[in-house]
Formats: structure tokens, C-alpha cells, sequence
């Protein structure tokens, strides 16, 4: 069940806006509704007020005091990668029979627009937040901790969580496809992907530790939103014969341009002139030739975790869900 209201903080109201700010309550809704009739100064000082107190206008206001939505905002980096459609498909096949309805919206890697989605999803009054990763700002990790519901980060194991987190160790993930490498003998390594939260902390993992190993720096080559990598990132990389890939859809599409270049061959991984691990185990890489070594992620069980810690406050409130190598053709 959904904890009681009294064991979580109260959100921030209209009337403690106007307090801060130093204007009336009048003035507030004023800044909300009809923005242009307000003087840009003392627009600016209730704007600076709602990001310091998390306010965010309730769109439901209408409705009775003390309804329930029954729906849950969930935000995610992307649809566009599947990557994370098994986390949302297990949260919402527990949810779901339940009679919650799953709002869904996409940050785009983007700091800003993740702060602006968490409180678009935040003015519906949903009875939870789950979110990929951690907040990316002190102002969205402000506006979740003073929203006075259950909050549930998944992806990640932040120390401190805002309320709770189901996830696994990014770092040590990276840290795993280092040390598998060196074993193969690799000798110039490199890394693909965003430079997002997650994925710097996968990055830190795999370049400590092949350099507590002795060797020299890993190169990172950081792609834009969106880019598959393919033989742009292999003209910037030559001599590299071992590549860790932040995700599987970065290294299938690294892996277009070695085979491209004639560097990518049938048989084990051991015959391959650059090794390539990615993260996610998405489909397409188990069915490419060679098949794509990778970081297996729980994402159905994080889901399925999420919901759980959404909907009661008993037990652990930090649960790592762990990681698998799996090791196939590429590498």
C-alpha cells in the first residue's frame, strides 16, 4: 500500500510561496496563471521561490480534497533506445492489475527538460515518482524530495537515496568488463558512450581499473545523443583493440563500422582483432554476427522492484539488483 501521508514530507504549498517571496497569495497565481500581468521582477522573486521551496502548481485542483490519481510518473532517458522498456514493462505489470495508470515521460539526457518533465509529472499529483538514474539537478532533486510522495531512482545505487532505489553498480559493471579484458591479453582500450551520469560512472569503473592494472588510460569518446558510433568512432580510435561500449545499441553500431573496415570476424572471441563489450543485452546483439558480449541488466526485476518499494515502506529501501557478464562472440 501507498505509505501513510504522515511519514513523508509535506509538499510545499501556494500560501508558503507567497511567504517567501515576500508577495501575496494573489500574486503567486497570478505568476501561474497570467505571467504577463505580473512586474518581470516580481515574477522573477516567486519564480526563485517555487524552485527554492520544489513548488509545483497542482493541475488537479478542481478535484476533491484528498482524491486519489492512482498514477504513477515515470521518467526515462529515452524511448528511443529500448534499453529501459523492460523496466517499464515490469513496474507496469505490477501496477497495472492494481488499477494504477503509468504516465510516462522522456528526459532526452537533457538536465533542464529532465527538471521541467519532473514537474510536469509533478502538477498531475501522481501517487509516486520512479526515474531512471538519480535526479541531475540540486533544483529536480529538491522538487522530489519535498513532493511528500514515494520517490524510487532505479538504474543506479546512489548512497543517499531521495526515498528509495533499486538498481545496480554502474561502476563495478565497468570495472567487470575491464578486468575481463585484460585477462584476453588487450592491450589499447577504449570507451564509447554518453557522458550521462551512468554511464561516466561505467567509464570511471572500466579506466581504474586498467589503470590499477598498470596500464595507460583508456580513450573516451564521448557520442552525441543518439549516435550509434559506427566508422566515425573508428577513424577516432585506430590502434584500439578492445572497446567497452556504455550501451549495446553504441556497440552494435561500433561493431557496423569494424565490420565495415574488415576488422570483425566469424569464429570466437579470442580470433577478433578489437574486442567489443556492451551493456544491456538488447535482442539484436544476441542475433549479429559475431554476437555481442555485454553486461546483462535485470531491467524487468527493477521495475518489478520499483513498484514494490512504491507501494509499501516495509523492508530495505536500497536494493542492488546486480549485473551479469556475458560473454559471447565480440569479445
Amino acid at each position: 500500500m501507498i505509505p501513510p501521508e504522515n511519514e513523508l514530507p509535506a509538499a510545499p504549498t501556494l500560501s508558503a510561496v507567497a511567504e517567501r517571496a515576500g508577495v501575496s497569495a494573489i500574486t503567486v497565481s497570478r505568476v501561474l496563471r497570467l505571467p504577463d500581468m505580473v512586474a518581470p521582477q516580481t515574477r522573477a522573486r516567486v519564480e526563485a521561490a517555487m524552485r527554492e521551496l520544489g513548488y509545483v502548481p497542482n493541475q488537479l485542483a478542481g478535484a476533491l480534497a484528498g482524491a486519489r490519481t492512482k498514477s504513477v510518473g515515470v521518467l526515462v532517458p529515452t524511448i528511443a533506445n529500448s534499453i529501459f522498456a523492460d523496466t517499464v514493462q515490469g513496474l507496469s505489470d505490477e501496477l497495472e492489475p492494481l488499477g494504477y495508470a503509468v504516465i510516462l515521460a522522456q528526459s532526452r539526457y537533457d538536465a533542464a527538460r529532465e527538471d521541467h518533465m519532473l514537474a510536469a509529472l509533478l502538477s498531475r499529483r501522481p501517487e509516486a515518482i520512479i526515474m531512471v538514474g538519480s535526479p541531475a539537478t540540486a533544483d529536480g532533486a529538491r522538487l522530489l524530495r519535498r513532493a511528500g510522495i514515494p520517490v524510487i531512482e532505479t538504474w543506479e545505487l546512489p548512497p543517499e537515496p531521495i526515498d528509495a532505489v533499486a538498481g545496480f553498480d554502474n561502476y563495478a559493471a565497468g570495472a567487470a568488463v575491464a578486468t575481463h579484458l585484460l585477462a584476453q591479453g588487450r592491450q589499447s582500450f577504449a570507451f564509447i558512450g554518453g557522458d550521462d551520469p551512468r554511464a561516466t560512472r561505467r567509464w570511471n569503473g572500466f579506466n581504474d581499473t586498467l589503470l590499477g592494472a598498470g596500464q595507460l588510460a583508456a580513450r573516451r569518446l564521448v557520442l552525441a545523443r543518439n549516435a550509434s558510433g559506427s566508422v566515425a568512432a573508428l577513424a577516432e580510435l585506430p590502434g584500439v583493440d578492445a572497446v567497452f561500449a556504455a550501451n549495446d545499441a553504441h556497440a552494435i553500431g561500433f561493431m557496423s563500422g569494424l565490420r565495415q573496415a574488415g576488422l570483425l570476424r566469424e569464429g570466437p572471441a579470442a580470433a577478433q582483432p578489437v574486442a567489443v563489450v556492451g551493456l544491456g543485452d538488447l535482442e539484436m546483439g544476441r542475433l549479429i554476427a559475431p554476437s555481442l558480449s555485454t553486461i546483462r541488466v535485470h531491467g524487468d526485476a527493477i521495475g518489478r522492484t520499483a513498484a514494490r518499494l512504491m507501494l509499501t515502506r516495509e523492508g530495505p529501501r536500497r536494493i542492488d539488483l546486480g549485473f551479469e557478464l556475458v560473454l559471447r562472440d565480440s569479445g
